[in-house]
């Protein structure tokens, strides 16, 4: 059962933040995506002032540019670096002034978080500020903020902004209980699911998305 052929989000790049810490267990899930049918791959390393503070783009391209030329050549994947940027207080400020600076995919498009526990209070104004600047965010997981399952409309606005949504096969599972399926239930009756991901930060977790059989989940995410 294949995955899918594109990842957007995951934490591979090794020895940069919570995810991957060894080149050889990166390799490996690299081989194992490659087998599952992954043929494009996206690392999304965190970038949070708060929990990573010695980690910035430079690093991480450099990080990137040396972890490149371990990855066997016979996987046949394309592979890009972005970063998963943390909306703290004053990153809106970066977003409307210097949107230049972060780490994005080729078509400008952004990578969001915000905490597990807490609401981003400056969320909305990141969003408009990459919007208006020609980039296009993209929320991390909304489904992963319990908190989001009692102010639905709050992601209605955020779409309406110009914010799409992307969301992690194992909360397809119901991994993180029944606040999460209520967000992805309103996300998916409105065609607002827009990337299923790994957001990969293990091997084991790796093994639990294969025999779980995603594929399976998305098709009928609607029926939710």
């Amino acid at each position: 059962m294949k995955i899918r052929s594109i990842d957007i989000h995951s934490h591979l790049l090794p020895g940069v933040d919570d995810g991957f810490k060894t080149t050889e267990d990166s390799v490996e899930a690299l081989r194992l995506l490659a087998l599952n049918g992954c043929t494009d791959l996206t690392f999304t390393p965190h970038l949070n002032p708060e929990l990573f503070p010695g980690s910035d783009e430079e690093s991480l391209r450099l990080h990137y540019e040396r972890f490149k030329s371990e990855i066997p050549g016979e996987l046949g994947l394309t592979t890009h670096l972005a970063a998963e940027y943390m909306v703290v207080n004053g990153f809106e400020k970066r977003a409307m002034e210097h949107p230049e600076s972060l780490l994005c995919f080729p078509d400008k498009s952004v990578l969001i978080e915000m905490s597990y526990y807490f609401r981003s209070p400056n969320l909305e104004e990141t969003v408009m500020g990459l919007v208006l600047n020609g980039y296009k965010p993209i929320l991390a997981h909304p489904e992963r903020y319990p908190y989001m399952a009692g102010c639905l409309e709050d992601l209605e606005s955020l779409r309406y902004g110009g914010c799409r949504f992307q969301l992690n096969y194992l909360s397809l599972a119901g991994t993180y209980g029944p606040a999460s399926i209520k967000i992805i239930r309103f996300l998916a009756r409105r065609g607002w699911c827009d990337f299923f991901s790994t957001d990969l930060h293990s091997i084991f977790q790796l093994e639990k998305i294969i025999s779980k059989k995603p594929n399976l989940w998305v098709r009928h995410l609607i029926d939710l």
